[in-house]
């Protein structure tokens, strides 16, 4: 309860010297509008605020350009892993791939020759593609981790 005292009188003092700090800036322009030439208007050198309108507008087109710039790197991102699997399953799938090919070859044929010599490669060469294709569909699954907005 002690730390919440000192919080609110923290946020009291600042308070007050937000409201001092007013009555000088009324002190300040008065000051200022009598150092004025004749003819000057003092307003010429008031500053302008930015419309809220216009800055919410501006931040509402940064946000859309952002979300339209994740979707983008989301559908190519969903393109890779659909290549990387069509990849893998031509390299070491069931059906028709290059490693069942190999795994079926007739004696003394070249495949037969390449089986003996390739079959470890290929499978080290898929198993890193498989590894890599999930570390892409972890890194979809959290396209909509704010985390990664704007980045």
């Amino acid at each position: 309860m002690l730390g919440i005292n000192n919080i609110m009188t923290k946020f009291e003092n600042r308070f007050f010297k937000v409201l001092s700090e007013a009555d000088e800036l009324d002190v300040d322009r008065e000051a200022m509008e009598a150092s004025l030439d004749d003819g000057t208007e003092a307003s010429d050198f008031d500053a302008q605020m930015p419309d809220p309108a216009e800055a919410n507008d501006a931040a509402m087109r940064a946000a859309r350009a952002t979300s339209d710039l994740a979707a983008q790197m989301q559908q190519e991102l969903e393109g890779w892993v659909s290549e990387m699997d069509a990849f893998l399953h031509k390299l070491n799938g069931q059906e028709n791939s290059i490693q069942s090919v190999l795994a079926s070859a007739e004696a003394d044929t070249i495949f037969d020759r390449m089986k003996q010599s390739e079959q470890r490669k290929i499978t080290r060469v898929a198993t890193e593609l498989a590894s890599l294709t999930e570390s892409f569909r972890g890194y979809l699954a959290q396209t909509d981790n704010p985390q990664f907005r704007g980045v």
